[in-house]
């Protein structure tokens, strides 16, 4: 507090007017002039770290743990949804930290700059590091917040490659990007198959039609949205 009361009071000083009194033109008034050099000297601006974390930071501290293993079948992030290209991970779950993938983003903007390509992101970094200090004694809680990061399972797409960009200039932005990141990983185009285990592939499923699927055993409440669009309930509707 009195850094920042003598960071206050220095913003006014006495400055010399080049206007003159009317009363003795050889005296200059002196009026009070702000100085606006240093109205943020005792202020410190600081930016967000990354744009990868999450909206409300008030997450609780997490166990290192370890990455889930998907032994359903489920596909679920394994296959492209937005764009033509993207970046999968092929070896084994790992936890990466958010300015890995920043690197790894910036990387594939700049071999995509040209054909103003777009990257789409498939993550969340809601996951807490907290470190501790080295020569630290054992004991007395888990340590401070050091920074995010994300658990990616095996076949998660981590990057999607838009806008109708060149095939051989995507694959050698997300082949750049792949060696910021720890592990191994793939490309893949709309046409590649799922990885569902290290090893393993499977072909992508057959779009399902919802809509032929609840007609066959529609709800009750699906019959009665279809019969309010009815002209004879439409006739009366607001009555």
């Amino acid at each position: 507090m009195l850094g920042l009361g003598r960071s206050l009071l220095s913003l006014f000083r006495v400055g010399t007017s080049p206007i003159t009194s009317s009363f003795s033109p050889l005296r200059s008034t002196a009026t009070p002039v702000i100085n606006t050099n240093s109205i943020f000297s005792s202020f410190i601006a600081k930016r967000f770290k990354h744009e990868y974390e999450p909206r409300f930071k008030r997450v609780r501290k997490a166990f290192k743990g370890r990455v889930t293993v998907r032994t359903g079948g489920s596909i679920k992030g394994n296959k492209l949804e937005f764009g033509q290209f993207g970046l999968r991970l092929k070896s084994n779950g790992i936890r990466i930290s958010a300015a890995q993938l920043e690197a790894a983003a910036k990387t594939i903007k700049a071999e995509t700059k040209s054909q103003k390509g777009k990257v789409i992101t498939r993550f969340v970094c809601d996951l807490a590091v907290c470190v501790k200090g080295n020569q630290t004694r054992m004991g007395k809680g888990k340590g401070a917040f050091d920074h995010w990061a994300v658990r990616v399972p095996t076949g998660k797409v981590l990057f999607e490659l838009g806008n109708n960009v060149h095939e051989r200039i995507a694959r050698e932005g997300l082949r750049k990007a792949a060696q910021k990141l720890p592990g191994l990983y793939e490309i893949i185009d709309e046409k590649s198959k799922i990885r569902v285990s290290i090893d393993e592939l499977i072909d992508q499923p057959k779009p399902v039609d919802y809509l032929t699927e609840t007609n066959k055993n529609p709800p009750k409440k699906w019959l009665n949205r279809q019969a309010a669009k009815l002209p004879e309930y439409m006739m009366f509707r607001g009555r």
